[in-house]
């Protein structure tokens, strides 16, 4: 999600209104639905409060393994997670990828309320396909923000975060910043957090910088949250789906001192 290039592109455009810089914010990838579903995975169909029918696709759980409900970063689809993810769903875990109202081919306009609409029908959808089994919720990038709110609506256990932003406005240019009308202030949602927080950033992300992910670990740390922050040397702004393995892998071992070693370079911070 290359919010910060997004919006420079907007000054080259008369902004008579707010949606103008809005549509910068959510870039839905050409093509909808048209990309065949992968064969290890099946499409899910979910209805939203307000009345929506979205798709999204999901891999079942392995016996004893957790699911994880994903919401991706923008210009990005189910299919993109479900490849990214495949180390994780080859290794067990089950995973629901959301699918985002405008997004695969899926009806509406996005906006932050709408976006929290979908997540709170597939969150329905992933413990109904838990069970009595661990879900976690896993945001990326634009999705961070996506995972932060519906943990302050949900009673969300582990919520994992890759590549994600302190706040929108952060991302954006001080002449759009008051023009912004969704805010995905993950800053702000940190201190009401119940659940346990993984922060996932590549030092060398390009998109979003690792500075965002500081000032997330900072307000956890005076939160006196459960879990840390782990730094990667490099993945840029998707880390690979291995390194990812590895690190949720421990989210269920225990003590992360006492859990597989990390891939080399890998840094975890706790927060306290």
């Amino acid at each position: 999600m290359r919010l910060a290039k997004l919006f420079a592109l907007a000054v080259t455009v008369p902004l008579s209104s707010c949606g103008i810089v809005n549509s910068y914010v959510y870039q839905p990838p050409s093509g909808g639905d048209a990309t065949p579903v992968p064969p290890h995975a099946e499409r899910v169909r979910v209805e939203t409060a307000d009345g929506l029918t979205l798709a999204g696709l999901a891999v079942p759980a392995q016996a004893g393994h957790p699911t994880l409900l994903v919401f991706n970063g923008n210009a990005s689809t189910p299919t993109e997670v479900i490849d990214w993810f495949r180390p994780l769903t080859e290794a067990g875990y089950g995973l629901v990828a959301a699918g985002y109202r405008s997004y695969f081919g899926n009806p509406g306009r996005p906006n932050e309320a709408g976006l929290a609409a979908d997540a709170d029908a597939f969150f329905a959808e992933a413990r109904r396909r838990a069970g009595s089994g661990p879900l976690i919720v896993v945001g990326h990038s634009l999705g961070g923000g996506v995972a932060f709110g519906l943990a302050r609506r949900q009673p969300v256990d582990q919520l994992v975060t890759i590549g994600t932003f302190s706040r929108l406005r952060a991302m954006a240019p001080g002449f759009a910043r008051p023009l912004l009308r969704d805010r995905y202030d993950n800053l702000a949602a940190v201190p009401g957090l119940g659940a346990t927080l993984t922060l996932i950033h590549a030092t060398d992300d390009d998109v979003i910088p690792v500075t965002e992910a500081r000032l997330l670990h900072e307000a956890a740390v005076a939160a006196g949250l459960r879990g840390g922050t782990y730094l990667l040397p490099r993945g840029g702004h998707a880390p690979d789906g291995e390194q990812i393995l590895t690190i949720l892998d421990r989210l269920g071992g225990g003590a992360p001192e006492n859990a597989a070693p990390l891939p080399a370079g890998v840094r975890f911070l706790p927060f306290r």
